[in-house]
């Protein structure tokens, strides 16, 4: 190859890795994204919430408590609204089985009563593996959800010549949410509702058109 050409693309391949980097450094990355709930997300799991019953041997169904307590229970399941199922769990093979199964009359009429749809309610049974008390276990699976972690206080905050946020910054904001929300689902989608009545927004278009209170008593 002759000299001059040789000269000519060695020189166009260096301006071409020169201009590859040029690219000026980003200043926007990691920490410093500037939303806090980018810099500080809340992680939204699985977890499952576990009801043990006490079926000693000899008892006959639940006691007047452990129906509050399964009720209780069972309405929480409906409304954390997962789309899951309530498992109940009932002993065999253990010295309270008889007992265990009396009590599940209880349970199914407890948990029907809490307004469970058939469907979403599975019952099965486990070995009790001698234990002479082996509990009904009754589960499903909810959505938990985990604040981050705070605290990093890292940054001169007397100076910062690009004003960008602080590590710390939003921080216990999003720990406070992630700690006081009512269903963690919320946060990964909104929740199905019902059409709203055609009978009730006549009502209320009839108030409003004569000029009276729309609101209910």
């Amino acid at each position: 190859m002759p000299r001059a050409p040789l000269f000519t693309a060695i020189t166009l391949a260096g301006l071409l890795v020169a201009g590859c980097n040029s690219t000026a450094k980003r200043d926007v990355a990691g920490w410093l994204v500037a939303d806090p709930t980018q810099r500080h997300p809340i992680v939204v799991d699985q977890k499952e919430v576990v009801l043990d019953i006490a079926v000693p041997r000899g008892s006959y169904g639940l006691t007047h408590n452990q129906k509050a307590d399964l009720r209780a229970f069972a309405q929480q399941f409906r409304s954390d609204d997962s789309g899951g199922v309530l498992v109940v769990r009932a002993p065999n093979g253990g010295p309270n089985e008889i007992a265990a199964m009396r009590a599940m009359d209880d349970v199914r009429r407890t948990i029907v009563a809490a307004g469970v749809p058939r469907g979403q309610a599975v019952y099965e049974s486990y070995y009790g593996g001698g234990v002479p008390d082996a509990p009904i276990r009754v589960s499903f699976m909810r959505h938990v959800a985990v604040g981050p972690e705070c605290g990093d206080w890292s940054d001169n905050l007397a100076r910062d010549p690009k004003n960008m946020p602080y590590r710390n910054l939003g921080c216990a904001t999003q720990k406070n949410l992630a700690a006081m929300v009512s269903n963690p689902r919320d946060l990964i989608e909104p929740r199905g509702y019902a059409p709203r009545s055609s009978e009730r927004r006549d009502v209320i278009w009839d108030k409003y058109i004569k000029g009276e209170t729309t609101t209910a008593k």
